[in-house]
């Protein structure tokens, strides 16, 4: 179940009032990451952290690179062909 609650000084408060069948239950909670402060390397030297925020932004390029056209794929490889033979038998059986 999905329910919003609003953070204040250190305390969770439902925004719609939930009763739960016990005193103490764990929950999952979502933090935008603009809302969360971290110390400027969270521990980590700065090398490292410059190497993660390149890899993050290739990262986020290739999730929002747009997807190819079937026309722009290049032609499958006869090794791939037979790939998917071979898948196409085995879902046959």
């Amino acid at each position: 179940m999905e329910v919003e609650a609003i953070y204040e000084n250190g305390k969770l408060e439902f925004v719609q009032p939930l009763r739960l069948k016990h005193a103490r239950v764990r929950l999952v909670v979502t933090v935008p990451d603009h809302e969360v402060e971290l110390p400027a390397h969270a521990g980590v030297s700065e090398e490292v952290a410059l190497r993660a925020r390149a890899m993050r932004e290739r990262l986020d390029a290739i999730r929002n690179a747009p997807v190819p056209t079937d026309d722009q794929l290049p032609e499958p490889t006869q090794e791939r062909l037979e790939r998917i033979a071979a898948f196409e038998l085995r879902e046959d059986r």
